[in-house]
């Protein structure tokens, strides 16, 4: 499964086995269609569970249709690629977004389950796992039993031996295709290499060391601050723009990644205070610009890498604090 270069199958031997029900389904473009729906699907039910949490201070149906309509709205332009490619970033985005989700509301098994299914849909997901781990006590036990689940469906063969060597090889690719040497990466360094900024490997090697270290702080310090309420948002925040402005592999088609957090804060501003509704708008905006590769050709030639890292970086300091939205309603909560 793993042929040599910074190209090719990037994901782990699990990821075969969850991608094997679709692979049997006949004829092959009918599961092409089954496994872009099953992204699509979580994907849509992410944006569904952040319109719940925007009704918790409403009066009714009608205000979680109308959140869940700007949700939709908002959250679906940089998710048309990886629909029509049928990359694996829609249904990652959304087990980012449940994984925040069930950590706000405490339940810590299921998101040790959330968490699970990202590190298999892709091996990136290492960060969100690892900060996660070192912020959250309770979620520490599962998560490593879901390490361990992968290791063991990671073995269904009939040869232990050649699934031991994929695994060997899969740890190979990983050091070769994570090297920011000659990609074509969409991230912070894309950006100020079309600036014309020299790309120096030691400069973007201790950035990136910064940027983690940045982002455990931060998620800690959310949690001291407000329990797993505020670690999760520290965390959604955190995790996003290390997945994209921080990420050696991110592509253009990666930033629905981060378009569910910018739609959520975009409608929480919104709905909140009048002094604040200008905010929601900057972000609104940000979403839409994040379909700029969907918007024909010039358009794509002419932003292709460095204008969707910019709107990432501009937006993010609307998104340090969490909105009021995101707190519980006392009589709500789990």
């Amino acid at each position: 499964m793993y042929p040599g270069g910074t190209h090719g199958f990037l994901y782990a031997p699990t990821f075969a086995v969850l991608f094997t029900p679709f692979y049997l389904i006949q004829p092959a473009v009918l599961g092409e269609i089954m496994w872009r729906l099953f992204g699509f699907g979580l994907f849509g039910w992410g944006l569904w569970k952040l319109a719940s949490i925007l009704n918790e201070k409403s009066s009714g149906p009608r205000d979680f249709g109308s959140a869940f309509a700007l949700l939709v709205l908002l959250g679906m332009p940089a998710s048309l690629a990886s629909i029509n490619n049928g990359q694996t970033n829609l249904a990652l985005s959304a087990s980012l977004v449940l994984l925040c989700i069930i950590i706000r509301a405490e339940k810590w098994n299921l998101a040790a389950a959330c968490l699970t299914l990202a590190l298999v849909l892709k091996p990136i997901s290492l960060a969100p796992w690892l900060l996660a781990f070192a912020v959250f006590a309770p979620i520490r036990i599962p998560l490593l039993g879901g390490v361990a689940a992968i290791g063991i469906i990671g073995f269904i063969h009939p040869n232990p031996t050649y699934a031991f060597g994929q695994w060997i090889e899969f740890a190979g690719k990983l050091i070769v295709s994570y090297s920011p040497a000659n990609l074509r990466v969409s991230d912070l360094f894309g950006m100020l290499g079309k600036a014309g900024f020299p790309n120096l490997t030691l400069f973007n090697t201790l950035s990136r060391v910064v940027a983690s270290g940045a982002a455990l702080w931060f998620i800690f310090w959310k949690y001291r601050r407000g329990g797993p309420m505020n670690g999760s948002w520290g965390l959604w925040f955190s995790t996003v723009i290390i997945l994209t402005l921080f990420n050696p592999r991110v592509e253009t088609n990666s930033y629905v990644l981060v378009s569910p957090l910018l739609a959520f804060a975009a409608v929480s501003y919104w709905e909140g205070v009048k002094g604040e509704r200008w905010k929601g708008t900057i972000l609104a905006v940000a979403c839409i610009g994040l379909m700029c590769d969907g918007m024909g050709k010039p358009i794509y030639l002419a932003t292709d890498v460095w204008l969707k890292p910019l709107i990432v970086l501009l937006a993010s300091p609307l998104l340090f604090r969490m909105p009021q939205s995101w707190k519980f309603v006392r009589d709500k909560r789990p």
